[in-house]
């Protein structure tokens, strides 16, 4: 788990394009019967993402702005490719504790608090607990699109880590790979909506906990993912897990990260929210 763990990930200059098409007034099946987003859910429209970067662009960076840093931590990273997705909604929150105990009748979680994220979850709970709501995980590209908020910049708040817009590992972290220069006033996770929402109206898509999405982890997966909304590899042995947690380097809590644990997992860093 190093790289889940540590993603010491740099920010890194590569320009987003996104291209929101208006062709795509259709979108998927469900936005187009439900044009309003359900409660407690954003709306995201059909378009153009283009992910990934140039491993050897972050690695430098990575450099710039911490001691530890390998060249591997990029590579699933590349190479840079456009898809081609539907519309589609997301909870504009991670599912909270208390939202999972009235569902699922537990709560797993190490940091307690109804309105705190919910961890310490398995990929197969939070599979079921969206499909007792009506919903399902996202896809990681659908993810990643919503996590952009529609915009170009590194972050969803623009080029450059901040204090104070997520929860990372800052000065108020026990690790010791923590990045004192910032402070974001939690130590471990923070109640849902404690930070800035992004251009979407989705809250907390960078850092606090990473979620699960549906595909399986490939490193090479951009290589050969197609181009309309791509569901991942059929098979694998690890899911991915997107967006960075309380536990990384703010580096780690770009849109464009990627790393993966076991469905099986427990960990107190790992949560999720559904789509529809």
């Amino acid at each position: 788990m190093e790289k889940a763990i540590y993603l010491i990930k740099a920010i890194f200059t590569i320009a987003l394009v996104f291209g929101f098409s208006s062709l795509e007034t259709a979108g998927s099946e469900e936005v187009k019967k439900n044009p309003r987003p359900p409660q407690g859910m954003v709306g995201i429209p059909s378009g153009e993402l283009f992910r990934g970067s140039d491993s050897n662009q972050g690695y430098q960076i990575c450099l710039m702005n911490n001691r530890d840093c390998k060249k591997s931590w990029f590579q699933d990273e590349e190479p840079a490719n456009t898809v081609r997705l539907n519309g589609f909604y997301i909870d504009s929150h991670e599912v909270t504790q208390k939202e999972f105990q009235r569902v699922m009748g537990d709560n797993p979680s190490v940091y307690k608090g109804s309105n705190f994220p919910v961890e310490r979850v398995t990929w197969s709970e939070a599979t079921e607990f969206c499909e007792r709501v009506g919903k399902r995980l996202p896809t990681e590209a659908e993810w990643e699109w919503a996590a952009r908020g529609g915009q170009r910049s590194v972050f969803p708040w623009g080029d450059k880590a901040e204090s104070r817009k997520a929860n990372f590992c800052d000065k108020q972290c026990d690790k010791r790979w923590k990045e004192s220069q910032f402070d974001d006033d939690y130590r471990y996770t923070a109640p849902v909506g404690s930070f800035p929402a992004n251009g979407y109206g989705a809250f907390d898509m960078a850092g606090n906990v990473y979620e699960w999405v549906t595909d399986w982890y490939a490193e090479d997966y951009y290589e050969k993912s197609p181009r309309d909304n791509p569901k991942g590899p059929e098979t694998g042995k690890r899911k991915v897990i997107r967006g960075g947690s309380w536990i990384n380097y703010s580096t780690g809590v770009r849109p464009a990260e990627r790393t993966e644990a076991k469905p099986a997992a427990r960990l107190n860093f790992v949560g999720f929210r559904c789509a529809l």
